[in-house]
């Protein structure tokens, strides 16, 4: 059981193209499909210097058409980059071509690059994803209603009745109270919690279900590679794991994320043994065992797909 994610960081250390990113994790969701994976997830950011995917739900498309029964995420999907109209209208489509397999984790973002690209007022974040929850709820259900000033009718309904699932991402209260008042499932970044603790008092105030908080594992590696080899596969993935880790390091500063690391060399980030984890696969069994499922990035960082193929096909052995 393993989850395969997918960001298309292309940093300088690999001599990968994108095309080639993109190309071997379509093979990889094949592969996936057909070799026990939950979930294919697609992430999203904007104007990155290492060409971090600004395009998931094409990416998402993509993938539904090489599948049949993987599960696909978009997550996190940025929703005040979009248009919520016509983000309704691409979710439709895409729920009919993929049989209702794909689903969304909408998060807010937080850099301001992105929300100075798309003309975003930072400052109106919170006012602005209640109303994209809004109108993207309303749109999915085939209503018929105005908003600022335009008539809003999305056809053709969604193959999945009310829409495709959207669960909300985030790690700070407000953030789970928003999931809980609108009854929506929260993933958060961290395991804190007072996040579930506020889910669950805005769930029970607006009459919704409890208990949707779903935190991520703790010490749970997040970026996971197999290989009976821990000493070489650090030496041929470490710095591809390094820059991934050090770009997120300095988007985030000191957020509090499960995936986050302060490391600044391979050496550092081996011996914190947390996010970015290389197993034996023993190691990994007791992984999977401990926490139900695998969270692999096998193209982290840019990984050659002719060197990460190996590595993903290790899990034959599990």
């Amino acid at each position: 059981m393993f989850i395969l994610r997918f960001d298309f960081r292309l940093g300088p250390q690999s001599d990968a193209t994108m095309a080639e990113l993109y190309g071997a994790s379509l093979e990889m969701c094949e592969w996936g499909e057909a070799n026990g994976a939950m979930m294919a997830m697609f992430s999203e950011h904007h104007s990155a210097s290492d060409g971090y995917l600004p395009s998931p739900i094409v990416m998402a498309a993509a993938a539904a058409a090489r599948t049949t029964s993987l599960s696909i995420n978009v997550g996190a999907l940025l929703a005040l980059m979009y248009d919520p109209v016509k983000l309704a209208e691409d979710m439709v489509v895409l729920d009919h071509l993929s049989a209702g397999r794909v689903s969304y984790t909408v998060g807010l973002g937080y850099r301001a690059e992105e929300y100075a690209m798309f003309g975003v007022d930072s400052s109106r974040r919170g006012v602005l994803m209640d109303e994209h929850l809004d109108v993207l709820k309303r749109a999915l259900a085939g209503e018929r209603f105005d908003w600022r000033g335009r008539s809003v009718h999305v056809t053709p309904e969604p193959l999945t009745p009310g829409g495709p699932m959207i669960a909300y991402g985030g790690g700070t209260v407000a953030a789970a109270r928003r999931a809980g008042r609108r009854g929506m499932m929260l993933f958060p970044q961290h395991g804190d919690p007072a996040l579930a603790e506020a889910y669950d008092q805005a769930a029970l105030e607006a009459g919704n279900p409890t208990g949707m908080c779903m935190s991520p594992g703790t010490g749970s590696p997040t970026s996971l590679f197999v290989s009976d080899d821990t000493d070489a596969a650090w030496q041929e993935l470490g710095p591809h794991l390094l820059h991934d880790a050090v770009m997120y390091k300095e988007w985030m500063g000191d957020a509090a994320s499960a995936s986050a690391s302060n490391a600044t060399t391979v050496d550092e980030l081996r011996t914190q043994n947390g996010a970015y984890r290389i197993a034996t696969i023993t190691e990994a069994r007791q992984l999977r065992d401990q926490y139900g499922a695998l969270s692999l990035q096998p193209l982290c960082g840019g990984i050659p797909p002719e060197t990460a193929w190996p590595y993903l096909k290790n899990l034959d052995a599990l």
